[in-house]
């Protein structure tokens, strides 16, 4: 048996990884810095899964978190790992985990959490899904909130719902969410118009 090197845990997830942090509000050139000695979060609830991470996004959010613009909602304590869309693959779960098994691959959103510029990210398995056959690793980690984002808007607050023979105008179609919005417009019968 081959001596595991100091970092690494026997299961081969080790101990420490790098990630990029976030050490105040500003511009992300002068608040962003690139550690390689953040501890894994290896301790998991009954409901959380680890994640070695493969793609994150990265979306206006983002920015606006690093930058404070939604300090008035939700204050970080420094450091902080951002991001908050992901792809990867699971490679611990909880004791109560029934969704996901070690060695599937996933995507979801952190929300304002964040956590996905790093190499492993720990969070409740309801926030991801099962990664298309038919989707990288990169166009999965492209999808969890600017289709979200679609959805909520048709399905939870445009009155009436989006439905069959609905007729909606999709404003910026080859945006990330308008490209999202056309698609689950279409896919519920609505007549979609986009710019």
């Amino acid at each position: 048996m081959a001596k595991l090197a100091a970092t690494e845990i026997e299961d081969g997830i080790p101990s420490v990884m790098t990630g990029a942090q976030q050490n105040d509000y500003g511009d992300a050139r002068n608040v962003i810095t690139l550690h390689q000695d953040i501890p894994v979060p290896r301790e998991l609830s009954c409901k959380q899964i680890l994640i070695r991470v493969y793609a994150a996004a990265i979306n206006p959010v983002d920015w606006k978190v690093l930058q404070g613009n939604l300090s008035f909602i939700k204050r970080f304590s420094f450091p902080h790992t951002p991001g908050s869309d992901v792809a990867g693959v699971v490679v611990a779960i909880g004791s109560s985990v029934k969704r996901f098994q070690v060695g599937d691959k996933v995507y979801g959103n952190l929300g304002t959490d964040g956590g996905s510029y790093a190499e492993y990210v720990r969070e409740k398995e309801s926030l991801f899904a099962l990664k298309p056959s038919n989707l990288t690793m990169v166009e999965a980690a492209a999808v969890p909130l600017a289709c979200l984002t679609s959805y909520q808007a048709l399905f939870n607050t445009a009155s009436p719902i989006v439905g069959p023979g609905s007729k909606i105008m999709v404003c910026g179609g080859s945006s990330a969410t308008g490209l999202y919005g056309v698609q689950l417009a279409k896919a519920v019968g609505a007549h979609v118009t986009t710019t």
